[in-house]
């Protein structure tokens, strides 16, 4: 295992709603918990009484990764939600329009909201970690595997995405148990992150692909990147070293 410098921070991403598509970002700051403002939104199924996940097997709420949510302030740690809006492919609303309970249901074909995710409206997703890592080693791998695939980090939903050169291989998953440091935020990488259906749902410009998924599972036990732990918070930068220590 190659110790020092191992990569570059190659993109940032936040996710202000669960299971619905995120926003790239230049910076961002890490609290323990992990970034202000990721998915402390999300979509509550308000005939089951839970939260909507793209994951699931129920197609009701398949459309949900192809709608993109952003921030209108930045998020702050310790305050209530900064305020977002939902881009539906369609059109466009804030979170705090009276319209948006009603777009949501709408388009699911279920009596739908957009709550604050902490558990008070439906019970909330366990979350694995606080943050989650890929590097473009581990695309660069499944690619070869699956050349007609597009291994774009976007399906995989990392928080930090590495870029690691030329390298090949799961090298990430060398990583358990280390400490990463980028920018002034010290991570613990403690966890394998295992891959689900959702990696093989269509969004953006990313078709629907069952052979992501039918990849990852023949050559990596459906693993692809790592979930971290955050030791140190502080700001991180696009473009920032990655440093590997024991």
């Amino acid at each position: 295992m190659t110790l020092g410098v191992v990569a570059k921070v190659a993109g940032i991403f936040r996710y202000p709603v669960q299971s619905v598509g995120g926003e790239e970002v230049a910076a961002a700051s890490f609290a323990a918990h992990g970034m202000p403002g990721d998915r402390a939104y999300a979509i509550a199924d308000l005939e089951q009484n839970c939260v909507a996940h793209a994951s699931s097997a129920k197609k009701k709420y398949r459309p949900l990764i192809a709608w993109r949510a952003r921030y209108l302030v930045e998020p702050r740690d310790g305050t209530a939600p900064a305020p977002i809006e939902v881009d539906f492919g369609d059109g466009i609303l804030r979170g705090d329009d009276s319209r948006i309970d009603q777009a949501i249901s709408d388009r699911l074909g279920m009596q739908a909201a957009l709550v604050v995710n902490d558990g008070t409206r439906v019970p909330k997703l366990y979350e694995s970690s606080p943050c989650h890592l890929i590097t473009s080693a581990t695309l660069r791998r499944l690619q070869q595997e699956h050349p007609a695939g597009m291994f774009a980090p976007s399906r995989f939903r990392p928080n930090l995405y590495f870029d690691c050169g030329d390298e090949v291989g799961f090298v990430e998953q060398g990583w358990m148990g280390c400490k990463v440091t980028v920018g002034d935020v010290v991570f613990e990488v403690n966890e394998p992150c295992l891959r689900c259906a959702l990696t093989t749902r269509a969004q953006g410009d990313l078709p629907d692909d069952p052979g992501i998924l039918q990849t990852t599972a023949r050559i990596n036990k459906a693993v692809a990147g790592m979930y971290g732990i955050v030791k140190q918070a502080g700001f991180l930068r696009r473009g920032d070293a990655v440093l590997l220590a024991p």
